[in-house]
């Protein structure tokens, strides 16, 4: 009997087994009965959701690394992005052939949609027999089969991530202003963050787009940290991360993530730490602005913390920068001025000292002097500037002044 012929009976068999809540794996079974060839089911991170068992490729290369993996290694998926595979699965709503080197074995591909977006493809392997018109129909059912499969299936991870995506939209769009509905949106959708919050905004404009795009990097980057969810946005990816102690996730947990982007030549700024989720779109901003403040200062980074730049944001701010010049502390040009003229070096010891919170051992440390050289420096400097050193809103425009300095490249003499 001709497959055309079977579709009618076949399809009332796909209604019968979806109505069952038989799981993916049965239908996947059902469609190889009628298909006759191996497939494999594959969402866009490449991980393998799904195969056919009953036969054994062992001569493609592809379906090899697939079915040992149960993923594409980042080799083969990079060929895969240069040659626009996955183009080809975005621009083609039916069914469609394909062909290269690696694949020894025709292939047949149809892509499964969730709410209007593409979440992952069927790819039919030519192992068994060769393909024939009616295998793209059939083809076509069973994406609808398994797309409807993949909606009702409570745990899927997919549908979650969908709903989990569409979360963090609102929250960077600022659409909540009540903390109680994100706390019902939270255990809707099964959601738990740790009780303080960061967003990590991670800048993809060096990304080599023939070796990767932006949803593989996305799931990349939110695997490289615990209790995080990433999303891409304005064609960036941006992570909500969270975690008990900040300190610790500044120093530890991030190292991974700091590899990463080193090793992609990507740029990331991170905000500063928060409690209440209606205020990431505020942190997000503030991950923007730690990569602009960032380039400007200190090129050479490629992952800047927001609280490192907050002297310099509020400087940029002023309306115009070069009268910012005029909040340089009168005393504090005096002892430039000083060291100008007499080769001293008092301007950059006294820096040392306010940076070091006045402890006078860690600072002489630093400078590379004898403390009770630095104990007759302070009291010279003390002098010059004529200030009361145990003055605190002295000592901070003070060292407002050095940032202002530093934010417009005046450099100490």
């Amino acid at each position: 009997m001709e497959p055309n012929s079977l579709l009618p009976q076949f399809s009332l068999r796909l209604v019968k087994t979806l109505s069952k809540e038989s799981g993916l794996q049965a239908l996947v079974d059902l469609g190889y009965e009628i298909l006759g060839n191996p497939y494999t089911i594959t969402d866009y991170s490449v991980k393998v959701l799904a195969s056919t068992g009953e036969t054994k490729v062992t001569d493609d290369p592809v379906w090899n690394e697939l079915k040992k993996n149960n993923h594409f290694i980042f080799q083969t998926y990079s060929y895969y992005v240069r040659n626009s595979l996955f183009n080809e699965i975005a621009k083609n709503d039916a069914p469609f052939y394909w062909s290269d080197p690696y694949c020894k074995y025709r292939r047949l591909i149809g892509k499964i949609r969730i709410s209007n977006r593409d979440v992952a493809f069927m790819a039919a392997c030519a192992h068994n027999r060769d393909f024939n018109e009616s295998d793209e129909e059939l083809v076509s059912l069973l994406c609808d089969a398994f797309s409807i499969e993949l909606q009702k299936t409570k745990y899927i991870d997919f549908s979650q991530v969908l709903m989990h995506q569409s979360f963090l939209y609102d929250l960077l769009n600022g659409k909540f202003e009540d903390e109680r509905l994100i706390v019902e949106r939270l255990k809707i959708l099964g959601l738990k963050f740790k009780s303080k919050l960061f967003v990590i905004n991670i800048d993809i404009q060096n990304l080599d787009k023939s070796k990767s795009t932006l949803p593989y990097m996305r799931d990349e980057i939110e695997n490289k940290l615990v209790n995080a969810k990433a999303i891409v946005y304005n064609q960036n990816v941006v992570v909500l991360a969270s975690c008990e102690n900040d300190r610790h996730f500044l120093e530890i947990e991030l190292k991974t993530l700091k590899e990463f982007i080193n090793n992609n030549n990507l740029q990331a700024g991170i905000s500063r730490p928060f409690l209440k989720l209606a205020d990431v779109k505020e942190h997000y901003l503030e991950s923007i602005e730690a990569i602009k403040l960032g380039n400007l200062m200190n090129k050479e980074q490629n992952l800047y913390k927001y609280e490192d730049y907050v002297i310099f944001d509020l400087i940029n701010n002023y309306s115009d920068t070069e009268k910012s010049k005029k909040f340089i502390h009168h005393s504090l040009i005096r002892l430039i001025e000083h060291d100008k003229e007499n080769g001293t070096d008092y301007a950059r010891s006294f820096y040392t000292y306010l940076c070091n919170f006045k402890n006078v051992k860690d600072s002489a440390t630093i400078l590379n002097i004898h403390r009770n050289t630095l104990f007759h420096r302070m009291e010279k400097i003390e002098s010059i500037l004529n200030i009361d050193l145990n003055d605190g809103d002295v000592l901070f425009q003070l060292y407002l002044s050095y940032k202002i300095l530093e934010f417009l490249k005046i450099a100490l003499p």
